[in-house]
């Protein structure tokens, strides 16, 4: 375990008219405790649970797997707005990990591409202007890199299926003991993708001790054995079983009897 548990702190009263302190999950939140090693966020859309994770991100600094920093990123000024006012409480603290949104892929593999056209750029530049003597040992370090980065993710994840490509991110992202937090990974998987990533997530919790917490609506991925799951509804957050969750009994109800959800359509 890395977070423990985490509260906010000093609730700024003359902000209530602004995002993220508008959303009355924030307005009422208590001590969030994790007995975990991996977490699932919960709840409908607009419950709060990807601020939350957004605001546990930014206080924790870990870095944003997309194209830019998290501290950069626009979208993502009300999770460092939230997290000023946030305390955490860690049994080991880490920066190891990441922070990343289904969207922060396509930034990630456009940046993986470019800097992998910057190197063959390079390595031309180098070829057609080398005065010295021995160019395989000049231009090694830069195919090195270049061969590393092809290695690690591939020379295009972009031409990769969408969830192939996502699969292989987090495949060569989840490496050593970190805490990794994840915004709705199902969005860019299909059901048996989801299986691998939990397989690897399962792997990763055994041999390193790592820290997911993950906001999602997949009865899949809330499946996982030996997690748990905070259910984000009516402002509260509160244990539950996936079963119960709406998400899993409208997905059963749906798959066990559909004629009447559609009959109207």
């Amino acid at each position: 375990m890395i977070i423990t548990s985490l509260y906010i702190r000093n609730f700024p009263e003359d902000k209530k008219e602004e995002f993220p302190w508008t959303l009355p999950l924030i307005q009422n939140l208590d001590v969030v405790e994790f007995s975990k090693q991996v977490t699932f966020f919960v709840g409908e859309n607009g419950s709060g649970k990807s601020t939350l994770l957004e605001g546990i991100a930014a206080y924790a600094e870990v870095p944003l797997a997309g194209s830019k920093r998290l501290e950069d990123d626009p979208s993502l000024a009300a999770a460092n707005e939230l997290a000023s006012y946030l305390s955490i409480r860690y049994k080991e603290k880490s920066q190891r990990g990441f922070f990343t949104r289904a969207e922060d892929f396509i930034g990630f593999a456009r940046h993986i591409k470019n800097e992998i056209k910057l190197l063959d750029n390079e390595l031309v530049e180098l070829k057609e202007n080398w005065t010295g003597g021995d160019i395989n040992l000049a231009a090694g370090a830069i195919e090195g890199e270049k061969e590393s980065l092809i290695k690690r993710y591939s020379a295009d994840l972009e031409a990769m299926s969408h969830g192939e490509g996502f699969l292989k991110f987090f495949t060569s992202r989840i490496t050593g003991k970190g805490l990794y937090l994840i915004d709705e990974p199902e969005a860019a998987l299909s059901p048996q993708r989801q299986l691998s990533l939990l397989s690897l997530i399962k792997s990763k919790v055994e041999q390193t001790g790592s820290q997911f917490i993950i906001a999602t609506h997949s009865p899949i991925m809330m499946a996982l054995p030996d997690s748990e799951v905070l259910h984000f509804s009516d402002g509260k957050i509160e244990p539950i079983d996936y079963r119960d969750t709406e998400h899993f009994r409208l997905t059963k109800s749906i798959i066990d009897n559909p004629e009447p959800y559609f009959r109207e359509l």
